[in-house]
């Protein structure tokens, strides 16, 4: 009997068993289901977000590759702009200068000329300019208001560059100054502060940036050589000596032997010019007369005036400023003529290329004309002294 109901018992058993399998087996495939499910929308999730970030970078690629292509564009028209101003500006060579050449006579006042005084349209006395033909303007030396004063062409007022603070030996002073020059980089300023028996040197980026280049000189004239040195005129020693960069006292180049009127002497170096050879060219001033020192020479020849004669014993009168063109030839100012005069290597007489005897405030007149310099061009500057102006002559090509 226990055996019947033992059969009995496992039969029932058993098929309970089978119905909680199979509920068991549903319930697996709904989860199964549902985990599959929940994993597909976790990615729909993630994938949307990255489906619309990929298509934002996609766009940003294009967005940048555009702006690059704009910009290498942009940079390459500049490059181009840039080249093409650089080659304009070449184009036109310097002009040779020589004894032939000309020019006009109705000169242009491009300095100055609203009489005498310390504004910044006006000057007073100057006596020394540099040309600058690279950017255009012209460095003045503005004796009487103890400054340097810049002026581009066609401007109508010039500023202040170095001194302008009154007279005086202060470092950010001058004291009547002579002579102005650019370094060889035009970087600095190069000054001639006679009165106070220096030259100094100044930025050009920084008018507070200044200091003393070579004390103790009385300096009336700068010129520098294509190396980038420094040549100095000292009226006192009677010497012109030759500096290079950190070199503060000087080899001379010209007048070993004392002040006089030998071909190793010199009187009054009033104006130096250095050209390409080394050569340097003097303006005597007492001894009347302009030398030529080659490099290395222990001593200068004679090449204006030539020759003295009883009509005319002091025909170059009284020298105060010189400049040379290409070919050798002699531009000179003084203060006897009021004229720029031109003359030629062994010449008996000078020429006049500029001005009138007649001293006076019109367009072909001077009054004590004292500086002169070529720009590239072949026009030439005049410092017009005693009528507070810079006086531009014009070539002429016709």
């Amino acid at each position: 009997m226990n055996n019947r109901v033992g059969v009995d018992e496992s039969v029932e058993v058993n098929s309970n068993t089978t119905g909680s399998r199979t509920l068991y087996e549903h319930f697996r495939k709904r989860k199964f289901i549902w985990i599959i499910s929940s994993i597909i929308l976790i990615a729909v999730i993630i994938a949307v977000p990255t489906i619309i970030i990929t298509g934002n970078n996609n766009e940003m690629e294009k967005a940048s590759t555009v702006t690059e292509m704009l910009t290498t564009t942009e940079i390459t028209t500049q490059i181009t702009t840039s080249t093409t101003t650089t080659k304009s500006k070449q184009i036109l060579p310097p002009v040779i200068i020589n004894n032939n050449t000309k020019w006009k006579q109705n000169a242009v006042t491009v300095a100055g000329g609203n009489g005498q005084g310390s504004e910044l349209n006006q000057l007073n006395w100057p006596v020394g300019i540099y040309v600058d033909d690279d950017d255009q303007s012209i460095y003045i030396v503005d004796s009487l208001n103890h400054r340097i004063v810049r002026w581009e062409l066609d401007a109508k007022n010039g500023e202040i560059v170095a001194g302008g603070n009154e007279r005086g030996k202060d470092i950010d002073q001058l004291d009547n100054p002579m002579d102005i020059i650019l370094n060889k980089e035009k970087k600095y300023l190069i000054i001639c502060d006679a009165n106070n028996r220096r030259v100094m040197r100044w930025s050009r980026q920084n008018i507070d940036d200044q200091e003393i280049l070579i004390p103790d000189i009385i300096c009336w004239s700068l010129a520098i050589d294509n190396n980038g040195d420094l040549y100095i005129a000292d009226m006192q020693s009677n010497l012109v000596r030759r500096f290079q960069q950190g070199d503060m006292v000087g080899i001379v180049v010209a007048g070993r032997h004392g002040t006089g009127n030998q071909l190793d002497q010199l009187d009054r170096p009033r104006s130096i010019f250095v050209d390409e050879y080394y050569s340097v060219y003097i303006a005597d001033y007492f001894n009347n007369r302009v030398m030529k020192w080659l490099k290395y020479a222990a001593e200068g020849s004679i090449i204006a005036p030539g020759h003295a004669s009883n009509e005319n014993p002091n025909p170059l009168g009284s020298l105060i400023s010189l400049t040379v063109d290409h070919m050798g030839n002699i531009y000179v100012s003084n203060w006897d003529n009021h004229q720029i005069m031109r003359w030629s290597p062994g010449a008996i007489e000078g020429t006049p290329v500029a001005g009138e005897k007649q001293s006076g405030s019109g367009s072909m007149q001077f009054m004590n004309p004292q500086d002169l310099s070529f720009d590239r061009q072949g026009n030439l500057y005049v410092v017009d002294k005693d009528n507070h102006r810079i006086q531009k002559f014009t070539i002429d090509l016709d």
